[in-house]
């Protein structure tokens, strides 16, 4: 139990870490230059793209590697209006698999899933492509209450002793809260943001490199590397000229101190009083073993690739976060691909053609 403890503090430390992304600085133009490349989508009604997700959660300890979580999911994106005001579409999960990982994780990762896979998300976009809301989250809503408690129940039952260290009312209270916002939606949909958050940015084309000093006024030194430009076609079937890709690496130095205070703040509000007792204690074993093992700090590097076809649609999307904590790395990553489509084309004579 103990170790099931500490994994969960380090869980909710580390899930606390967010880089910005830095193709999110720039806004779309009325006029894009030779040097600039912008991210537009030119959708048309009925266009269907399906994609496949993979999402793996993993750390290394020396020669160790541990798998916390695997899944691959499949879901389908619809454009079901296109107005002068931007796009509707729909989300349509198709299927989702669980692979072999730590128990707990899979256990709240499966439950709601499985319900998830029965309900669909209804968005828009603005003229561009991007993201806008999610329009019927409060349905979405309803559903995710629902799974909560049934992942409750699942976790409560299979893991002894766990409600005297951590009380269900006070988890279930916490996701309840996430859960009751368009936000706390639209997070449980971050594939959405990785395919259309970056229409309507503006990018020059080449290679940059930037260093800040003060990254988000946090005081942590930030590196960033990041490459735009045309892609080549390596299948004259699938790719197209003019298929383009952004890619960035960002390397940040955060102190473990603050490292740690990303989910203790959190922990202390989900653990019992009794539990919350020698919290900061154990908060302060951690960040003293981590110093050792990182005196500058803990570096966490974020990898980001977004490939997209000449229309605007999403092709591909990589992102990996690795947290070095010295002692061990702690890894995400995510893959999305697309495996198949149904454009609606518009040619000179006003009639569409299928791709």
């Amino acid at each position: 139990m103990k170790r099931l403890i500490l994994t969960l503090i380090l869980n909710l430390c580390l899930a606390g870490v967010t880089m910005t992304v830095w193709s999110q600085n720039l806004m779309l133009s009325q006029e894009e230059s030779e040097d600039e490349l912008a991210v537009v989508g030119y959708f048309c009604k009925n266009d269907t793209m399906t994609y496949r997700q993979t999402h793996n959660k993993y750390k290394i300890q020396g020669n160790d590697t541990t798998v916390s979580e695997s899944y691959v999911e499949e879901f389908m994106i619809v454009v079901t209006d296109s107005t002068s005001d931007g796009y509707k579409m729909k989300y349509i999960p198709l299927s989702f698999t669980l692979h072999d990982a730590d128990t707990v994780t899979n256990l709240m990762t499966n439950a709601m899933s499985q319900l998830m896979l029965s309900v669909e998300c209804e968005f828009t976009t603005d003229e561009t492509g991007q993201l806008k809301s999610i329009t019927n989250w409060r349905k979405i809503r309803d559903q995710l209450k629902k799974g909560v408690k049934t992942t409750c129940d699942t976790l409560y039952s299979t893991i002894p002793d766990l409600d005297s260290i951590m009380p269900r009312k006070s988890l279930e209270n916490i996701l309840l809260l996430h859960f009751s916002t368009q936000e706390g939606i639209r997070d449980s949909y971050e594939e959405l943001d990785d395919l259309f958050g970056l229409h309507g940015s503006v990018f020059d084309l080449g290679e940059k490199e930037i260093e800040e000093v003060d990254a988000e006024g946090e005081g942590y030194p930030q590196h960033i590397s990041a490459k735009v430009g045309y892609t080549t076609i390596e299948d004259e079937e699938e790719d197209f000229d003019g298929d383009y890709a952004i890619s960035t690496q960002t390397t940040t130095t955060i102190p473990v101190e603050d490292l740690m205070d990303f989910g203790f703040g959190a922990l202390s509000m989900l653990v019992s009083d009794m539990a919350n007792d020698s919290l900061e204690a154990v908060r302060d074993q951690i960040v003293d073993s981590l110093k050792i093992a990182k005196p500058n700090g803990a570096e966490v590097i974020v990898k980001e690739y977004y490939g997209f076809f000449l229309n605007g649609w999403p092709k591909e999307c990589y992102y990996e976060k690795a947290v070095d904590l010295g002692i061990r790395q702690n890894i995400e990553t995510r893959y999305i691909e697309w495996i198949s489509r149904n454009w609606n084309i518009y040619v000179r004579d006003e009639e569409s053609a299928e791709i």
